[in-house]
């Protein structure tokens, strides 16, 4: 590995270290906060719209994989949904995040480990998901590096489910956002269907407090919000 993606990694593991540690960003993410339950839910309907629009409902027989998962809320939601837990794998840099999701879900298959090496065989996984993890990836060979190794250890007829970002935060310089033709850059050849989705998060932290269902409105004007969300896959059929 270069020098630069060894130091881009420690950067990345120093910063989600220092969020985890802010009290401020934990009351800001609580779902008792109704700007984050009103991002929350808009990203689990449209995540479940788009599964079964690849006609992913059956989640007991995927093998799924969630990079940078933190302490694991996405993967515990797929059990929900009916995910076999002795299916699903976790992986994030920081170690104390899988420690929490490792007591929080012990069924679940946790490892500390880097999204640019990914310690898993190729052509592992039915369905790869990551959230909120390329944009704080500033170094582009590192986000190269992870591109590739999400496609690795996909099945050929495997799916990444994408969510993150699609603007940058000019308050945020520890996060860089990505658009619709970047991640089509990362993974070239691909079909990459993905929305508008999230309501802008200083608008959704002004309204929702005050009227939820005018948030909830705003929210379906497309242009209001910041973040991607949707499927990208590598077969040249479209869903049904």
């Amino acid at each position: 590995m270069s020098e630069e993606p060894k130091t881009e990694l420690e950067r990345i593991s120093r910063e989600f270290t220092r969020r985890d540690a802010d009290p401020a960003l934990s009351a800001r993410y609580s779902l008792f906060n109704p700007a984050a339950l009103l991002h929350r839910q808009g990203q689990e309907r449209h995540t479940l719209a788009f599964l079964k629009k690849y006609g992913l409902e059956n989640l007991a027989s995927l093998k799924i994989l969630d990079v940078g998962c933190g302490t694991g809320g996405q993967l515990r939601r797929f059990m929900e949904y009916g995910a076999d837990p002795t299916r699903l794998y976790g992986l994030d840099l920081v170690a104390s995040r899988i420690e929490q999701a490792q007591a929080l879900a012990p069924a679940i298959n946790w490892q500390v480990a880097s999204a640019d090496r990914l310690p898993f065989d190729t052509a592992s996984f039915d369905l790869v998901t990551i959230s909120v993890v390329l944009t704080s990836v500033l170094a582009e060979e590192v986000r190269r590096e992870i591109s590739m190794e999400l496609r690795r250890v996909l099945k050929p007829t495997g799916k990444i489910l994408w969510f993150d970002f699609a603007f940058s935060n000019p308050r945020n310089r520890a996060v860089r956002g990505i658009n619709r033709n970047m991640v089509c850059r990362l993974f070239p050849g691909a079909r990459v269907d993905l929305k508008r989705v999230c309501l802008a998060p200083p608008l959704a932290r002004r309204v929702a407090p005050r009227s939820f269902w005018l948030a909830e409105g705003l929210e379906r004007l497309a242009f209001l919000n910041t973040h991607l969300l949707g499927i990208i896959s590598f077969e040249s059929e479209s869903p049904a």
